[in-house]
């Protein structure tokens, strides 16, 4: 499967050296990386994420986006999840009990907990590609021997932006 993957130049270091690249556990989000690792049934202390080449994609939640990487990953390695429904689970993520990702808080008015059993659910079923409205595709690492090709992004977030969203008119 070809993958895009946004990350830093210390990672693009890392594979262009031959090695492995894991992510670092991830301080801001470790509840909700940590319930994706759970559900997804992952080995690996924090999930790598990526878009699907030629598929609709939203890849605003990237932060250190200044290299983008194309890989050619085979398909056992990748685990696939919708973008909205993950979005919509980190959401919630914050009116669950602690270290309980499956249970939400009864006081809490903002989330329904049926719904959030039905995004967890959701999550955990993998599906084939062309059932996904705008997949992404979660890694447990990189391998350098995966990678294609990479481009170092010198357009501004918003020019990076107004060219994803004009590029997924025509995505399927």
């Amino acid at each position: 499967m070809i993958i895009d993957t946004y990350q830093s130049t210390a990672v693009m270091r890392i594979l262009q050296s031959g090695e492995v690249y894991r992510a670092h556990p991830s301080i801001s989000f470790k509840t909700e990386y940590a319930a994706l690792i759970d559900m997804l049934d992952l080995h690996c202390a924090c999930p790598v994420f990526g878009v699907v080449a030629g598929r609709k994609q939203n890849t605003g939640g990237r932060v250190s986006g200044a290299v983008r990487i194309r890989l050619n990953v085979p398909n056992e390695y990748v685990k696939l999840t919708e973008y909205d429904v993950w979005a919509d689970f980190m959401q919630n993520c914050k009116y669950t009990k602690k270290n309980d990702y499956r249970t939400i808080i009864v006081s809490s008015e903002e989330v329904n907990a049926a719904a959030h059993r039905r995004l967890i659910e959701d999550l955990c079923t993998q599906r084939p590609l062309k059932q996904y409205k705008v997949p992404q595709a979660i890694l447990e690492y990189i391998d350098p021997q995966w990678v294609v090709r990479y481009k170092i992004i010198k357009n501004t977030r918003e020019k990076e932006d107004w060219k994803e969203n004009f590029l997924n008119r025509f995505r399927f």
